[in-house]
């Protein structure tokens, strides 16, 4: 048993990059992560400069926290878009064309090839999460910058909070690509996670339901990832327990994945 558990980092390093290169060789992963920083990019650009106006009128509305507040905002309508699409390629692209089989011909523990898929994915999903935040701090800084500069500390809670958070979607919808093996169906349960079901709730204009949808993944990510400046919502709680919220959702979508995926036919 004591073999077995040594031999794991090993086989999970080597599944790791085999899940890698079945991943960055299709065109559409890159499609993905270009369209992701591209449109943080022309985001920051039009943000820019509505800020760049409001500030004219009123010199004292500057405010270098504004850098955490837009660019949040970027994330939450754009960026954990194309994090869920990266998912939903690399979870359920081999169901579709059949190449599960030879897959699991070759690495037969089927907990593991979910595991290097899933890692792989939260990996390039948290990178992307961060090249994201500072091409849009870039474009933010050439409108503004003269006015109010980036705050250091915030900033970087924001890169890296978003990181974290596109991450965990990573695993989250990793998860739900491969419980329901359909990449329609991932994105439509994706887009109510994300964005339609908070929605709703809040439009409700019951004070309960619209606290129930702080705790959707997309609303508690952006509470975390804006540190509790969004700009547009404001939730019940703020800190880390927002986190916490979106890691249990990443874990109960890959404990259901697991699960189907060991019981069921390929």
């Amino acid at each position: 048993m004591s073999g077995t558990r040594g031999r794991y980092p090993a086989e999970l390093g080597r599944e790791s990059a085999a899940e890698w290169i079945r991943l960055t060789s299709l065109r559409s992963t890159w499609w993905a992560v270009a369209a992701a920083l591209l449109g943080m990019a022309v985001f920051a650009a039009l943000m820019g400069f509505t800020e760049l106006s409001r500030i004219a009128e009123n010199p004292d509305e500057a405010d270098s926290l504004a850098y955490a507040r837009l660019l949040s905002q970027g994330h939450f309508y754009l960026v954990q878009f194309t994090v869920l699409t990266l998912a939903a390629l690399a979870a359920t692209g081999e169901f579709g064309d059949r190449g599960v089989t030879g897959t699991l011909l070759a690495r037969p523990d089927r907990s593991l090839v979910l595991a290097a898929r899933t890692l792989v994915v939260a990996v390039l999903a948290g990178v992307v999460g961060v090249l994201a935040t500072v091409a849009g701090a870039a474009v933010l800084a050439g409108f503004i910058g003269r006015y109010a500069a980036p705050d250091p500390a915030a900033l970087a809670g924001t890169a890296l909070g978003a990181g974290l958070c596109m991450a965990l979607f990573g695993v989250l919808f990793t998860g739900v690509g491969t419980a329901l093996r359909s990449a329609p169906g991932t994105f439509v349960i994706g887009f109510l996670l994300l964005l339609g079901l908070p929605m709703v709730l809040q439009l409700s204009g019951n004070p309960v339901l619209d606290d129930l949808a702080a705790l959707a993944p997309g609303t508690a990510g952006i509470e975390f990832y804006a540190g509790g400046d969004v700009g547009f919502y404001t939730a019940p709680h703020d800190g880390p327990v927002n986190i916490v919220v979106v890691a249990g959702w990443a874990a109960a979508a890959w404990i259901v994945a697991r699960a189907e995926f060991r019981v069921r036919d390929v």
